[in-house]
């Protein structure tokens, strides 16, 4: 019997989460470049201040954000301070494939900051240049991974059998891999009693695909950083930052199909992983007056170590076919076994495995300007480059994805302004982000702009030794991927999806 399972690891297959296809991606590749991403991308950490001016202010100091953008801000602080910070997450998705659209919500409560600066300042009568300083531990959740997405539409071009057809082609069945052996193992393709190299599929019709992503997971970090004031005009400092990460995906894809001896086939994937990491991150603010502020900001890359378990699933159900009954056009069986098939199911072996992961440094450049106490507007520059990422492992080759990685990211730049306006006690803010397209011009064969842009909001009430803000920031981009790679990569069935984030944040704060 054909039935014998390989291990065929979660990202492996052609069909993988969001892994698209191109001459880009390099061959043998496993999708750990998916990975590189997903972790060097940060969604607007800090208080509900920070994110109401959509993450501007490094140069500000005097807020316990200062400990992840720049720490060189905790020299600002005059007093100790107290912060905690609940956050709501909502991400809606539209999945626009085979001309519909289908839409999908994930929502998730969280604590969004938690910190305490304490402060170390000389007194006033006190001589010397140095003036102390302030030392900051926070948590800060820097990603939240919750999504949910939907793509369903009629294929009238083709059926991953044609991709487990495309690869095995030429090859002995003790030779394929992959989707293929799957397809070999259900009887949905066969090799030819004459030709074991040529292959043939029962079903010839079109099916109604339909693939749901679910995924969960978050990346938390905490800093330990210290920032010193020299004459209230220049503001060092330097920081350390530890991670957690978390991550799951469920991948359900299927195919249904009319009038064919197979009704259905199924993929159901699932992938976890856990991690740890590690950053270091410096920076300077000079105020060469007391209206500008102007700043310089260094995060290295952080160093992640992954732990990773997947298995698939595979769900053939048929229509009580007899495979006697699969010829050629010369009437000659293709099947010799004699068997009639119904509902089949193969798993794989529960897939371990470790890894290491460096993300793309970040540089970034700040200014703010100040209306004496009436408020103030900042700006903020940051450049990195994710084509520097690279992942490193001696469970699996990793070449193929570093190639990958150099293939299809690029150097991005993104730009935050901010601003705040001051009334009595009273607070108000807004902000602009732009997030540049991390991905080369082109990339899985369609003309997509990546970018994100965000929009945020936010009010703030300042009584003097407790303060309460307020923030909501939208952020939209568009992402795309590949159900499975066809030979010509026209043909591979394409969904964008379109992201609508909304998060909230309420900061308490205590200065003491």
């Amino acid at each position: 019997m054909k039935l014998g399972i390989k291990l065929i690891m979660v990202s492996l297959g052609v069909v993988c989460l969001f892994q698209t296809s191109q001459a880009q991606i390099q061959q043998g590749s496993y999708g750990y470049y998916n990975d590189a991403l997903r972790y060097s991308q940060l969604q607007n950490p800090g208080t509900a201040r920070f994110s109401g001016m959509a993450g501007a202010g490094s140069v500000l100091g005097g807020d316990i954000s200062s400990a992840i953008y720049n720490p060189a801000g905790l020299g600002v602080f005059n007093r100790s301070q107290f912060t905690f910070t609940p956050g709501f997450y909502s991400l809606q998705t539209e999945g626009e494939s085979f001309g519909t659209t289908n839409k999908d919500e994930a929502t998730k409560f969280s604590i969004a900051n938690l910190g305490v600066v304490i402060n170390f300042n000389k007194g006033d009568l006190i001589p010397g240049s140095f003036r102390g300083g302030s030392l900051a531990i926070t948590y800060n959740r820097i990603n939240n991974f919750s999504r949910n997405v939907l793509s369903q539409g009629n294929n009238g071009n083709n059926s991953i059998i044609d991709n487990m057809l495309q690869q095995a082609d030429g090859l002995f069945p003790d030779e394929i891999n992959g989707i293929s052996q799957t397809g070999y193992d259900h009887y949905i393709i066969n090799p030819d009693p004459n030709d074991e190299t040529l292959y043939h599929s029962p079903i010839l019709g079109f099916p109604t695909q339909t693939e749901t992503i679910r995924t969960k997971g978050y990346t938390d970090q905490v800093n330990i950083a210290y920032g010193t004031n020299f004459d209230d005009k220049l503001y060092l400092g330097a920081g350390m930052g530890i991670t957690t990460a978390s991550y799951a995906n469920s991948r359900i894809y299927t195919e249904t199909f009319t009038n064919e001896p197979l009704s259905s086939f199924t993929i159901d994937e699932r992938l976890e992983l856990n991690g740890t990491g590690i950053n270091f991150n410096i920076g300077a603010i000079v105020r060469p007056m007391d209206m500008l502020r102007v700043g310089l900001s260094y995060t290295s890359p952080t160093y992640y170590n992954f732990n990773e378990e997947g298995d698939n699933i595979y769900n053939s159900e048929w229509n009580n076919y007899d495979v006697s009954t699969f010829r050629d056009n010369q009437g000659n069986r293709l099947i010799l076994e004699d068997t009639v098939l119904n509902s089949l199911q193969t798993a794989t072996d529960v897939f371990v495995s470790t890894f290491n992961l460096k993300t793309p440094s970040r540089l970034n450049a700040g200014v703010a300007f100040f209306f004496n106490k009436n408020g103030f507007i900042t700006a903020d520059i940051e450049h990195l480059n994710y084509a520097n990422a690279n992942i490193s492992s001696n469970d699996f080759f990793t070449g193929s994805d570093n190639t990958t990685i150099e293939n299809i990211y690029n150097s991005a730049t993104n730009i935050k302004l901010g601003g705040e306006y001051r009334y009595e006690m009273f607070r108000l803010r807004a902000g602009y982000a732009h997030f540049g397209d991390p991905y080369q011009s082109k990339f899985d064969g369609v003309d997509l702009d990546r970018s994100r842009n965000m929009i945020s909001g936010g009010v703030g009430i300042n009584l003097g030794k407790y303060f309460f803000d307020l923030a909501i920031v939208n952020t939209k981009y568009d992402e795309s991927f590949r159900s499975y790679r066809m030979a010509v990569l026209e043909d591979s069935p394409l969904t964008i999806i379109k992201h609508n984030m909304t998060n909230a944040k309420l900061t308490f704060g205590m200065n003491f």
